[in-house]
């Protein structure tokens, strides 16, 4: 698949898609307050999006009695439906005293199997609830009893571990609570958790690092038709890539909770270095570095991004992928346990360049930037990937670059 950007300048406005990231809170919480009417894909839908649907789909065909024996739930390759289902679906289906099944059994695709679980398990373990690994067909095996009570869990790998929790636990009404050990990553996403808890009446309350429920639990059926704020995830893309085009970008709140929306803050970092030097911690947001990593190559002469360890636990090693996508394109990068130093770009791109996407929705749209960047035309293995997070992307770029 081939991105031309040589004689293409992308103008127009580009609206950022709703928020992945709200997208399956408010699915999750509607459906736990009672709302079963929201489960159908629509045109738009990521990949992402329609595993959690699929999810709460299972969930309601156990409860109604359509499915009976080992409830399935298919999370494709979504590290956000995964770590948000354990602890609902456990609460929905194997909660002490109101238990449907015996076994979850969630299927996954990619390198979904192989991400790290193990915090998640270590913290349902003495609440009644065993998690493991099925490598041979790549099913993740949940079973038990799951009771109340204090959920001790380290919250320095996963945000998404805790905000499972948090929304799973009203389930037992105020009998639980979340005691978080290690720090917190990625606090922005808990408070995008507990916002949307908020909107339907099922309130959170956090003392120093201690999640409580409040009284009552899911009690109020939504009958609004809810409406998704804008995407700051892929939204840092398209400003990134406003930085290389004439595009316009749209439906992006100023006043989102959403951690993504940093990207204005390393903009302004980039434009205030005036071609400079540059530092910037990416511990609370890790899905935008890989951006941040290209602009900085074609923006600064030097930039530290730091706390970027975790970035060899998603979709791809994307640490290491961002650093060969530079290299291939003469950027030179220093890679380090927790940072990654980005070097001026030195008009060194060979004139046939080829950039692997690693299947990885984030690193096609670096591939993407790069190609933008450059003013040429780059081969890219694959866009398809692009479908998880942001397919309307995908159709822009069979539509107006290939």
């Amino acid at each position: 698949m081939k991105i031309n950007f040589a004689d293409n300048k992308l103008q127009g406005t580009i609206q950022a898609p709703p928020s992945k990231s709200i997208y399956h809170r408010e699915l999750i919480v509607r459906f736990l307050c009672g709302d079963r009417d929201n489960l159908e894909v629509l045109p738009g839908d990521n990949d992402d999006v329609q595993a959690t649907k699929a999810c709460l789909k299972a969930l309601k065909d156990a409860v109604d009695g359509t499915n009976k024996g080992d409830v399935i739930l298919p999370c494709n390759e979504s590290g956000s439906t995964i770590r948000f289902m354990i602890p609902v679906a456990s609460a929905f289906l194997l909660r002490d005293g109101a238990k449907v099944s015996s076994k979850l059994v969630f299927t996954t695709k990619g390198r979904l199997c192989d991400r790290p679980l193990g915090e998640l398990a270590d913290a349902m373990a003495p609440h009644g609830i065993s998690i493991t690994k099925n490598m041979e067909d790549r099913t993740v095996i949940v079973e038990g009893t799951m009771t109340s009570g204090t959920y001790t869990i380290d919250g320095s790998v996963s945000s998404q571990y805790i905000s499972g929790l948090i929304m799973a636990l009203p389930l037992f009404g105020d009998e639980s609570k979340i005691d978080v050990t290690g720090g917190i990553k990625s606090v922005h996403y808990i408070e995008l958790t507990e916002n949307v808890l908020r909107k339907y009446g099922c309130g959170i309350k956090r003392v120093d690092d201690t999640y409580l429920p409040e009284a009552g639990g899911y009690k109020t059926k939504p009958t609004d038709d809810f409406q998704v704020e804008g995407d700051w995830s892929n939204g840092a893309f398209l400003l990134c890539l406003k930085e290389f085009t004439g595009i316009e970008v749209t439906n992006l709140n100023p006043d989102s909770a959403q951690g993504d929306k940093a990207i204005v803050d390393f903009l302004k970092a980039v434009e205030d270095s005036k071609g400079g030097e540059v530092t910037f911690d990416c511990a609370d947001i890790p899905d935008i570095a890989p951006y941040m990593a290209v602009l900085a190559a074609f923006k600064t002469s030097k930039t530290t991004l730091t706390s970027t360890g975790r970035l060899r636990i998603k979709e791809s090693d994307r640490s290491k992928a961002v650093c060969e996508q530079l290299a291939a394109i003469g950027v030179k990068t220093e890679e380090n346990e927790d940072s990654i130093v980005i070097y001026a770009y030195e008009n060194t791109a060979p004139s046939d360049i080829i950039l692997e996407s690693y299947h990885d929705h984030r690193m096609a749209m670096c591939a993407v930037l790069i190609a933008a960047a450059l003013k040429t035309c780059v081969e890219i293995d694959e866009i398809d990937c692009m479908n998880k997070s942001f397919p309307e992307l995908r159709e822009l770029c069979i539509k107006e670059l290939c």
